[in-house]
């Protein structure tokens, strides 16, 4: 093993979790985005022409709530990209530690003494 086989274990792994991590990002906020829009749309029609033409008091009630859905679905988003930060670092830190760790031990450095892959985690213990 060497620099190339580290690099490329580490872009393999690397992609690997960014493209997972940006799917299911990008299937939420889709998904998400979709509904939103039509609550948006929804709202707007009945608010022009429809039952709540004359009622302010019902319409800012449901803005309220559309307000608290836009914004739970950005936290979320947000989450879901720190899990995906936080996959990307176990992912690259192993390769490079566990290359690291072929190259030590291929040399002879006792099991006790190759270096542990560090841990890194933002909402908690590494995943």
């Amino acid at each position: 093993m060497d620099a190339a086989d580290i690099l490329n274990d580490m872009l393999v792994a690397l992609r690997g979790e960014l493209h997972d991590g940006y799917g299911t990002i990008a299937e939420f906020a889709e998904r998400q985005g979709r509904m939103l829009a039509k609550q948006a749309e929804h709202l707007a029609k009945e608010r022009a022409d429809g039952f709540l033409t004359d009622d302010d008091d019902l319409f800012a009630f449901f803005l309220e709530g559309m307000q608290r859905d836009a914004e739970n679905m950005a936290k979320s988003i947000a989450m879901l990209s720190v899990i995906t930060v936080e996959k990307a670092w176990n992912a690259v830190a192993g390769a490079l530690w566990g290359g690291l760790r072929t190259i030590l031990a291929a040399a002879g450095v006792p099991a006790v003494l190759l270096p542990e892959t560090p841990n890194f985690s933002i909402t908690g213990p590494a995943i």
